[in-house]
């Protein structure tokens, strides 16, 4: 059956009518006084010829004007034939693999198992000519196979699929989708989804055919759960965990935490409907090793029902030290809690880059420093080139020393701090990014330096010619420089991330590689790069170990996405969204046939010109 587009325009066709009206107007009787009926007989025979239908049927040309008339008034309302789209072209097929496909939509069956049974019929129906290419969103779009007209390969990739802890970013893998399309216009792109995301997903194209998976949900979650240290001291941390209720009815959650074994807590959670409820409990001892969280609710997905931490030891600051000899610089960062101290007399210039890469903090006493490259560096009694102040001399004894405001003199005391000589050093222009520490009249001797990649504080003086090592403000000033330039922490002690996101792993100097363990006990060998091995397989939640050398250590993957947990936070398409149909439920194609309608009326208008013409003539 013929569907129109654009059913109002049909409208126009009241035209014809209005043709027809005016063609059939009868001209007005006058009286006139004739002196013959010879020129009455002439008369009454041209009023029988103009006489109704009789003379409509003998003008050609008002038939063709109402034939085009009728043919335009249907090509604006834009007449559409259904027919089969069997052979529509090459096709992309993308499932959602994201957290919320595991919500359950049956006593067995989950939203992804609706998706893969709603693939496999899509498969099945595949032309014989046509192509298919299947891909996964979760919080990166995969590539699972290429585009093949063979079905085998594509029933082997959905039977190796399965959803993981991930939050999904759809709006990326439609757009890959769609570039593979690029230049195939007759191409399409099935997205086989729950929808459980925001409306800007869709990228309006109509290629685009969303099938929608799975019904109304129940669900709670733990969205966060994290450990941090009291600021009272060492001996007491804090946990939280927020629980968010994402039903329209109240909920009781059971919830408990434990850390290595030692459980911390169990108490039951009274959430309203859509509240949530943030929990912070403080406990005695170190928080070290293994936690996981836990909610005991009968719900639609079990996911989110949990959560992870791991609780290590902060790592240590890796400083490399470039000197030829200082007593009090050495002792003073071995002496220091939390820094690995690596020494050596020089370093030349084309190692220099690589070292800032595998180090924390760069240290440069007393010896020639090269142009910096990117990183975190020390400057003791020595200027490098192409910074924002150059060294112009040296100045003895300078006193009167005052001192800034910086974060970095918090508690520095230079009331007893004598210096025999220091460098003089001139500031090229004033700079937001060069900070003043402390100072003389004669020149600054402490400077930090935040430009671009490089991260700088710089002492200018020789500490063998000073007393500022023998005082109580030397270590205080050192130890919040290094914190400055290599910050480790905001108080939080647990190493997590979120399902499906990159975990970046620090390797010292000496290392290559590094050997991760997942949850399941899969393992992955990482080539380590400029100091930093990037792991990637964090679909799934839980506690992964990884070891470098002969040290181990853990971090959790959580899936804890509020946005993702929200399973009933569904955006449905209002067009181009198709149900998940039952097998043998064919697709159909709509084809324009105001084309052929406007060819119609043109070659109309045309032959009733050539009538109107050959008329003329013939008068």
């Amino acid at each position: 059956m013929i569907q129109f587009a654009y059913p109002l325009a049909l409208l126009s066709l009241v035209a014809i009518p209005i043709l027809l009206a005016l063609h059939l107007l009868r001209p007005r009787r006058r009286r006139v006084v004739v002196s013959t009926t010879t020129l009455w007989q002439a008369a009454l025979r041209e009023r029988e010829h103009a006489h109704g239908f009789r003379r409509l049927l003998r003008n050609l040309s008002l038939v063709l004007l109402l034939a085009a008339a009728l043919a335009l008034g249907l090509a604006l309302a834009g007449p559409q034939w259904p027919a089969s789209a069997s052979a529509a072209g090459d096709a992309v097929l993308v499932l959602d693999v994201s957290a919320s496909m595991k919500t359950r939509s049956g006593l067995a069956m989950t939203r992804f198992d609706q998706a893969l049974a709603e693939a496999a019929r899509l498969i099945d129906g595949l032309p014989r000519d046509g192509r298919m290419l299947v891909m996964t969103s979760g919080r990166k779009a995969v590539l699972r196979t290429g585009f093949e007209s063979d079905r085998e390969p594509l029933r082997r990739a959905l039977a190796e699929l399965r959803p993981g802890d991930e939050a999904g970013r759809p709006r990326e893998a439609l757009d890959l989708a769609l570039s593979l399309l690029r230049g195939r216009s007759q191409g399409r792109v099935y997205f086989l989804t729950d929808g459980a995301y925001e409306s800007s997903v869709d990228p309006g194209s109509p290629q685009v055919e969303f099938r929608m998976v799975g019904g109304p949900a129940r669900n709670a979650a733990i969205t966060r759960f994290d450990f941090r240290q009291e600021l009272s001291g060492e001996d007491r941390f804090q946990v939280l965990m927020t629980v968010k209720n994402y039903t329209d009815a109240p909920v009781v959650a059971p919830a408990s935490a434990s850390l290595d074994g030692r459980v911390l807590f169990r108490r039951s959670i009274e959430l309203a409907p859509r509240g949530e409820q943030t929990l912070v409990l403080a406990f005695p001892g170190r928080a070290l090793g293994q936690a996981a969280a836990r909610i005991d609710v009968d719900d639609a997905l079990a996911a989110d029902n949990q959560a992870f931490a791991a609780v290590n030891a902060h790592e240590r600051l890796r400083v490399l030290l470039l000197t030829k000899g200082n007593f009090y610089l050495e002792s003073l960062l071995q002496a220091l809690p939390g820094v690995e101290l690596f020494k050596t007399a020089s370093a030349s210039v084309a190692d220099i880059a690589q070292l800032a890469r595998s180090h924390d903090v760069v240290v440069f006493d007393g010896i020639p420093a090269p142009r910096l490259p990117p990183g975190n560096f020390l400057l003791v009694n020595t200027v490098a080139p192409g910074l924002p102040f150059a060294d112009t001399g040296r100045a003895a004894r300078p006193d009167a020393l005052r001192r800034g405001r910086s974060a970095l003199m918090r508690d520095v005391d230079l009331a007893a701090v004598r210096i025999d000589e220091a460098r003089i050093v001139v500031t090229e222009a004033p700079s937001k990014a060069l900070q003043r520490l402390f100072w003389s009249p004669e020149t600054d001797l402490a400077l930090a330096l935040l430009h671009d990649d490089v991260k700088l504080v710089y002492l200018g003086f020789d500490l063998a010619r000073s007393n500022f090592p023998l005082q109580a403000a030397f270590p205080m000033f050192m130890s919040q420089s290094l914190e400055w330039l290599r910050p480790r922490g905001d108080g939080f002690l647990s190493a997590h991330v979120a399902a499906g996101s990159t975990r970046a792993i620090n390797v010292p100097a000496g290392e290559s590689s590094v050997i991760v363990r997942g949850p399941s006990g899969s393992a992955w060998t990482l080539e380590a790069k400029d100091g930093t091995a990037h792991f990637e397989g964090t679909a799934d939640a839980g506690i992964y170990r990884y070891a470098i050398g002969d040290t181990e250590r853990t971090f959790a993957v959580s899936l804890t996405d509020a946005r993702e947990s929200d399973v009933n936070g569904r955006w449905r398409p209002r067009e181009r969204q198709e149900e998940a149909r039952p097998a043998g439920g064919g697709r159909q194609a709509l084809v324009p046939l105001w084309p052929w309608l406007l060819a119609a009326a043109l070659m109309l208008l045309t032959l009733e010109w050539c009538v109107w013409t050959g008329s003329r003539n013939h008068a």
